[in-house]
This record gives C-alpha cells, structure tokens and sequence, in this order.
C-alpha cells in the first residue's frame, strides 16, 4: 500500500459520509489536519454532489484558498471568494424532453440551477411542503423558486434535474423511459438513496463527474492526476477514487466502492478518518 507522500500536491475530498460527520459537521481534528496541509502548501478540493451553496460554508472554515466541485463535477468555484472557475449545463431540449417524462410519472422534478449570485439553487413548479422535499432542501426553502409550469417557463443554466420518491422502483421506470430518448448519449442518470429523505436519481451531464471537476482544476494549476490523494464513500465518488494517484475508500463506505478499490481507510467519518489516513502515510506532517 506504499506511495510517495511527499509527490502528493493536492486532496480531494467528499463531503457527506467522508469529510463531515454524523452531525454534518467536520471535526475539530479533521479540520486541523487539513488545516495544517493547506498551510504546508497541498491543495484541498471539496468534492460533492450538494449544490455549491450547501459547501460554501464547509469551505470558509479553512484559511486560504479552497476549491469546490459541487453537484457531481457541474460547477467548479473557489472559496472565498465564490468565483466561478467552470460549469457544465444541461441542453434546454433535453430538459424540457425529459421533464416531460416526468410528468407522465406523475413525479414533480426539481431544477438545481447556477444562480449562486441572484441567491437561487432550486427551482420547484410548486411550493415544497412535503416532508420528502422539505428533508431534501434542508428545510432551507430560501433559495428556492417556485415557477409554476416548467415546460413553459424560461430555462437557464440547469445543473441537474432532479427526481424523488419513497419508492425505488418507480425511479427504475422513470430511468429506463429516460434512456429511450434520442438524446439520452448527452446525459446520465444517477440513482441513490439519501438517508432521512428518499430514493433519488439526479439526471447530469454525460461527460460530467467529480474527476472531470478535478481534472478542470489540475488543468488551470498545470499539474497531473497522479499527485492527487482522494477519499470517497459512495458510488458518485468511484470516478475520482480510481483516476487519482491515490484513491481511498472510507472504511464505512458502500460495499461495491472498497472492493473497486486499492486502499481503504482505517477509520470510518466518525473517527477522523481522513484526517488519520493523511497523517499516517505523512501526507500532511502534523
């Protein structure tokens, strides 16, 4: 399991079941460790699948320069300043096929979008009041537009269409309708089940993922994959595990990501565990 820690420049890292804890929170340690490679020159990218308002903050808790991938690799900004580095959006035709899809399946989509400086992340065509959609935006409707009909409305900058349901297997049909279309090489369908909310399948652009969002920021440094240590728990984060110099899987990640990759970490997000794998292979001296 040896690499050369000292050829390692920058760390990518997921949010939610990696970077943060239970309480959505990173910890003291964590943060002082990351701190601490910030400080002695290793780039940190957050890489997640939230949308960049719900990543911002995590960010801001570092000093110096952070860059954010968020939604899934769409968008790529830097903290603190919030500037936007890249985005990748969603063709209108597509959109509005497949939110027609949608609603033969009777199921109300949600537009995440990048509007980040006229304060809007969402657009819904009613009011989110169930509890699913409520859980789903974090009970923060603040940045949430209602719109009313989306096939008749005005579209732009679509990041990711998004379906939710309690019930898995009707996302099953919605996917496979999706994948009739005829522009359906364009984008991709990811399913995944968020805990205290439903099953939900993001709908992005094909040639998108966390890798790529990482790739644009080696690109703009001038530097190479292989100097890129990662850390990942779910299947949205295999891309950047597997393409980076070092990939690790966290010890409580879904089954399918450990056994696809070469290292796993000792200890879960509850135990620091990022923070514990970069000190113990001297990532980071702390």
């Amino acid at each position: 399991m040896y690499f050369d820690p000292t050829q390692i420049h920058t760390i990518a890292v997921d949010l939610d079941g990696t970077l943060l804890n239970s309480k959505s929170r990173i910890s003291p340690l964590t943060h002082s460790v990351l701190q601490k490679a910030i400080d002695q020159g290793k780039n940190l990218v957050i890489a997640t699948g939230r949308r960049f308002y719900s990543t911002f903050g995590f960010a801001k808790e570092f000093k110096g320069e952070v860059h954010v991938v968020s939604n899934n690799g769409q968008i790529l900004r830097k903290s603190p300043s919030a500037e936007r580095i890249s985005e990748s959006y969603l063709g209108l035709e597509a959109v509005r096929k497949i939110l027609q899809i949608g609603k033969e399946f009777h199921t109300p989509p949600i537009l995440h979008v990048d509007q980040f400086e006229e304060g809007v992340d969402m657009l819904t065509e009613i009011p989110i009041t169930g509890k699913v959609y409520h859980n789903y935006s974090g009970g923060d409707h603040s940045r949430t537009k209602a719109v009313g009909d989306f096939l008749s409305a005005d579209l732009e900058k679509i990041l990711v269409i998004c379906f939710l349901s309690l019930h898995k297997e009707d996302l099953d049909s919605l996917i496979c309708k999706i994948h009739s279309l005829p522009e359906s090489c364009e984008f991709r369908c990811i399913l995944t089940k968020i805990p205290g909310v439903s099953y939900c399948v993001e709908i992005i652009n094909v040639s998108v993922s966390k890798w790529s969002g990482i790739s644009r920021f080696l690109s703009l440094k001038g530097l190479d994959g292989k100097g890129v240590i990662s850390f990942g728990d779910e299947r949205n984060d295999l891309e950047m595990i597997l393409h980076s110099g070092v990939g690790f899987a966290m010890k409580n990640a879904i089954p399918e990501i450990k056994k696809s990759t070469r290292h796993v970490t000792r200890y879960s997000n509850e135990e620091d565990g990022v923070a514990l794998a970069l000190v113990e292979n001297r990532v980071v001296l702390f």
